[in-house]
């Protein structure tokens, strides 16, 4: 498997780091699937693949820093040309986001629901779903590709809650949203960088990715306290817009 990282900041953009969008590509390099489409994300997107080429889209939540470019994927879908090689585009929203009057529903791309509840099947990946602590509905995913094994979970926007450490367990990769340095403490909103760290060493993770940095934090500052909590086996890395990991 491999994931791209197309944007990666916490609230706005800043420069040329959009904000949170990650593009999951299959191992035998067939399947693409989009996770969350923040700003900038319909146009970064071209430095890794074709939109074209994308076979599905995944949002986890209805906030503008995942969503704001889901309406432009709908034009590029409808209206750039050539038109997508695999046909519809599926794009699936939690049964109870407040974007369903905004989706377009024409022959290029179709909004389905996913239940949080309910495990489900896209593409190659068995699928599983966690309601995070977020001010509004929230949902991480857990992606398992059935031809290897491989896992990647991706935490979305969520404040510390136990039920993730076994949602993430022996995750290949974990990306997980790390908004905050130590010192503001437990919250509602998104993790610290030392509860990121507890979570990755708990999961017992090979691989930390902490996304979501916005950009008026302190990033060497938080990152130095990730790698200070995070046991030496597990691999710690920033995203960063156009950073590539494959496992």
């Amino acid at each position: 498997m491999k994931l791209y990282c197309i944007g990666s900041a916490g609230g706005y953009p800043m420069g040329d780091n959009g904000t949170t969008s990650y593009v999951v590509t299959s191992t035998d390099e067939q399947f693409h699937l989009l996770l969350d489409a923040g700003s900038g994300s319909a146009l970064a997107i071209e430095h890794y693949l074709p939109v074209n080429q994308l076979n599905a889209v995944w949002l986890s939540h209805d906030h503008p820093d995942h969503s704001a470019d889901i309406g432009i994927f709908q034009h590029l879908f409808f209206l750039k040309k050539p038109a997508s090689e695999h046909g519809m585009i599926p794009i699936y929203l939690n049964e109870n986001s407040k974007l369903w009057p905004i989706m377009m529903d024409d022959a290029s791309t179709k909004a389905l629901p996913y239940r949080i509840q309910e495990p489900m099947t896209i593409g190659p990946f068995k699928v599983q779903f966690i309601q995070t602590t977020h001010p509004v509905e929230c949902a991480a995913i857990r992606l398992e590709e059935e031809s290897t094994g491989k896992v990647l979970v991706y935490t979305a926007d969520s404040g510390w809650q136990d039920s993730l450490v076994e949602f993430a367990m022996g995750a290949d990769v974990l990306v997980a949203d790390t908004n905050f340095s130590r010192s503001f403490g437990q919250n509602v909103l998104h993790m610290t960088s030392e509860e990121v760290a507890t979570l990755a060493n708990r999961a017992k993770v090979k691989h930390l990715v902490v996304t979501h940095i916005p950009p008026q934090a302190d990033a060497e500052q938080i990152m130095t306290e990730v790698k200070e909590v995070a046991n030496a086996t597990i691999k710690v890395s920033r995203a960063l817009p156009r950073t590539e990991w494959e496992f």
